[in-house]
């Protein structure tokens, strides 16, 4: 391979970050390959012809275009596994292009125009642009069809946000719609048809061309072109607006209705690109709530029709009931719906200004779809309010990300310095963009001025600050989300400052780490953290931990709701100064901030537990999702009642997963005597409701009596909640 063919791929494989590889491929398969990955075992030769990766049982030919005509040994068609874990092994240990790539958590260009003007590989990036900037609509009509051409105009011209980067390729962004699309180098002149034909996507497969249409068209209309002759050429139904709020809610009921009355067992292709299609109604219709737990659903259908390990039906017709709730909910808004219910977009930054920040923290996170990370915690001192910063990555992907490295190295913002820096400084952050969850942007033009070391005793903490732990519990009980309820996952962090730090240890039975904390009048709650391996520094840090010769008083947690009960994470300590001078404590990252004294606490974990034995909870801030908490019914709860419900939740998970048609007179039997039951038990609403059921059933009538066992379920978990130990 000559030296610009050799470039040429670097800098192809540079610009694939974790949405190339789906749209390469999809989610599924990245996962799995990232599993390959990580089992090591990889190797890779030059050839005059391409580059040779060779793993366990196969070979994959990587050329200069890249992985997208890349091919291996085995059987697989397309971008297989071993293509995808080839394309990361080569990114990571390969390629030296002096570019670093997207990682998960960095933001894109903030600016819809041409991106990397002056980086020399741009030049073939502009040129691929300008090809799709010349494509005619007639093009873009005869490759996808009428429908789907119309379909995707319609969605443009409602209003679409769009970004842009020029990289090897060009990478076009749907920002609100959260889909990407890409074309790499095609290498000369292509007609049309093989220009469309060569773009990926990382949408279903099943709306490709819709997305690729969408994201042509919004590249044109960014760059001034308008469509009115595509719209006075179209039938009298497909121009004009997006359709509106009350057709498709209308068409939300009558889709969730169908699933139900179909079964959810047996779901189908045209299922999921009915949920895709609705959500991105939704969101043209401002309605993003709806659409990210519509959009939820598809996802969930999906992993089902792909026979998924993580694939539930109990956890797909909860979240079915609740969307059905929150669209039954809009409709009866009429129409101006509360901002509650509507949502807000999570992918867009609006400009904040000059904010006046303090660090108060860092710490890891790992999540169980497949993404790790770090999240950097400040205080808005103007606002009074928690903002936060965040990088992340897929799990399994060396060479581009690493969370020790990133807390010590990473640069936040332009002059700013990485998260062990601003983590614990006061400055000011000038030209700041913030989302509707209180995530900064990271963009460029944000720049940090003013640094000095924060004093984080000297914050208020605007009521969010506890020394008595009955105040506590009274602020727990207005965080819990009940039914439709939506509340800000940042406002589940707190302060306590405790009279006094008592006894650590390690809790056998539950597997965590347990710290009790004692408040002005002797009452006591205790900090856990669980056994992961993502804990494991932190753990280690807080049994080293010695409060007064740290000087502590305060730690910053995070309210937990989990069925279990209520949960207080300790994320980050305060000090008044320790040995070495420091005010704001890491315990994931700064063990070596504190006097060390011999402890074998960890090495018996490992020893007796093994490592990694126990999935963390924690997360990034944006999946601290209130709209599906996964609540179970708690101990303390009236045995006989807890019963009942779970069998009415049981007998109505039945009805929806093998769909109406099969309902029998056994079991509309069976959910009249437990209308009796319940009616008796005070639960007239449901009792009544059940007894509807006992005649030829309506799905409304299935979805809704499940969402009010979800309500009564959250209500006597809320009942029982309590912080103190």
């Amino acid at each position: 391979m000559n030296a610009e063919d050799r470039a040429k791929l670097q800098a192809i494989l540079a610009s694939f970050d974790e949405a190339g590889l789906i749209a390469l491929a999809n989610k599924g398969l990245v996962r799995r390959a990232q599993k390959d990955l990580e089992a090591g075992g990889l190797q890779h030769e030059e050839t005059e012809e391409a580059i040779l990766v060779r793993g366990p049982g196969w070979v994959v030919s990587m050329p200069p275009a890249g992985p997208a005509h890349a091919t291996d040994d085995t059987k697989a068609t397309g971008a297989s596994r071993q293509i995808l874990t080839a394309t990361m092994y080569l990114r990571d240990q390969w390629t030296t292009v002096d570019e670093k790539p997207l990682s998960g958590g960095r933001q894109p260009p903030e600016s819809s125009s041409a991106q990397g003007a002056d980086d020399p590989r741009s030049g073939e990036g502009g040129a691929l642009q300008q090809a799709l900037l010349d494509l005619t609509l007639d093009d873009l009509q005869k490759w996808a069809g009428k429908t789907i051409f119309r379909e995707a105009l319609a969605l443009v011209k409602s209003g679409v946000e769009v970004e842009v980067e020029l990289h090897a390729g060009i990478t076009i962004r749907l920002i609100r719609q959260e889909v990407e699309a890409r074309l790499l180098p095609t290498g000369g002149k292509k007609s049309a048809r093989t220009l469309l034909d060569q773009m990926l996507t990382t949408a279903p497969r099943s709306f490709h061309k819709r997305w690729v249409i969408a994201a042509v068209l919004a590249l044109q209309q960014s760059h001034g072109r308008t469509f009115e002759e595509a719209v006075a050429s179209a039938p009298a139904e497909s121009a004009g607006a997006a359709r509106t709020r009350a057709q498709v809610l209308d068409a939300a009921h009558e889709l969730l209705e169908a699933m139900v009355s179909t079964g959810l067992a047996h779901p189908s292709p045209r299922m999921v690109e009915r949920l895709f299609t609705l959500s991105v109604s939704a969101l043209a219709v401002h309605m993003p709530r709806l659409a990210r737990l519509v959009r939820a659903l598809a996802d969930e259908v999906s992993q089902i029709l792909a026979r998924d390990a993580a694939a539930d039906t109990g956890r797909l017709f909860d979240r079915l009931c609740l969307s059905y709730a929150l669209a039954r909910a809009l409709a009866a808004a009429g129409a101006q719906p509360p901002l509650a219910l509507v949502g807000q977009h999570r992918t867009q930054y609006d400009p904040a200004g000059d904010l006046q920040l303090t660090g108060v923290g860092a710490h890891p996170w790992q999540t169980a779809s497949g993404y790790e990370g770090i999240t950097v915690l400040l205080w808005d001192r103007a606002g009074k309010r928690f903002l936060t910063w965040t990088a992340s990555r897929p799990t399994g992907s060396p060479g581009h990300f690493n969370m020790e490295q990133s807390y010590r190295t990473e640069a936040m913002w332009t002059a700013g310095g990485p998260p062990e820096r601003i983590g614990r400084s006061q400055f000011t952050l000038r030209q700041a963009r913030v989302n509707a969850m209180g995530r900064l942007s990271t963009s460029e033009s944000a720049i940090v001025a003013d640094v000095v070391p924060a004093e984080p005793e000297q914050i208020d903490f605007a009521g969010r600050a506890f020394t008595n732990w009955r105040t506590l519990h009274d602020y727990t009980l207005n965080q819990y989300p009940i039914g439709l309820t939506e509340k800000n996952p940042l406002d589940r962090l707190i302060v306590l400052r405790p009279a006094q730090w008592g006894e650590r240890s390690f809790d056998e039975l539950q597997q965590w780490f347990c710290w009790h904390l004692q408040d002005d009048e002797a009452n006591t709650l205790a900090l856990t953290l669980p056994w992961a391996g993502v804990n494991e520094d932190a753990i280690e840090f807080l049994e080293a931990l010695n409060p007064a010769r740290d000087r502590l008083t305060a730690v910053l947690v995070r309210l937990v709701f989990s069925n279990k009960g209520l949960l207080l994470e300790p994320l980050a300590l305060f000090s008044q100064g320790t040995p070495n001078g420091h005010k704001v404590l890491n315990p994931a990252f700064d063990r070596n901030l504190i006097v060390s004294r011999q402890s074998a606490l960890l090495a018996r974990l490992r020893q007796k537990y093994g490592r990694d034995r126990i999935a963390t909870v924690m997360t990034a801030d944006e999946e601290w999702d209130a709209d599906h908490p996964e609540t179970r019914f708690r101990e303390g709860v009236c045995p006989g009642l807890r019963t009942r419900l779970g069998e009415v939740e049981r007998t109505l998970l039945q009805i929806a997963e093998a769909g109406l048609g099969r309902l029998n007179e056994t079991t509309r039997q069976r959910l009249g005597r437990l209308s009796v039951e319940l009616d008796r038990a005070g639960l007239r609403e449901m009792g009544r409701g059940l007894g509807e059921l006992e005649q030829p059933t309506p799905a409304a009538g299935v979805i809704w009596n499940a969402y009010l066992c979800r309500l009564h379920r959250e209500a006597m978990s809320l009942h029982l909640s309590s912080p103190a130990g």
